[in-house]
């Protein structure tokens, strides 16, 4: 099963796996990476071929809530079997797995969320989740 989600907190990446001075920035966004895979792994054993990558594009045509063009991550990943669906929604599971978890905040978003959790639904969803057909 192939998924792609996309998401408004800036989970770059970055390879920073200590904390370090002047490196703090990278090290955060790599504690956001981490937090990302960690809450994917609840439930399978996830497999990717390359990190989360930066774009900007319209937000309604990546699932949010706005005309505007924005900064998203799409991360692409795959699994061996359905593990994320109940009933008609395929990525229910994620969806319920994600919301409230905490996140770095005040990295390299554009929007500032006032309160730096996952959230699912609207208003102020900044994740969203998908089946790639």
């Amino acid at each position: 099963m192939n998924y792609k989600l996309y998401t408004l907190v800036d989970i770059t990446h970055t390879g920073q796996k200590r904390y370090e001075h002047g490196k703090e920035s990278a090290w955060q966004k790599e504690q956001n990476f981490n937090t990302m895979l960690q809450t994917l792994g609840l439930r399978s054993n996830i497999h990717y071929n390359i990190g989360p990558q930066l774009l900007e594009v319209g937000g309604k045509l990546v699932g949010f809530d706005t005309e505007e063009v924005i900064r998203v991550w799409r991360f692409d990943w795959h699994t061996e079997q359905d593990l994320y669906s109940i009933d008609d929604d395929p990525v229910a599971f994620l969806k319920q797995d994600f919301n409230l978890i905490p996140y770095i905040n005040r990295l390299d978003e554009l929007l500032d969320q006032k309160i730096p959790v996952f959230t699912t639904s609207d208003p102020g969803k900044n994740i969203v989740f998908f089946l790639k057909q």
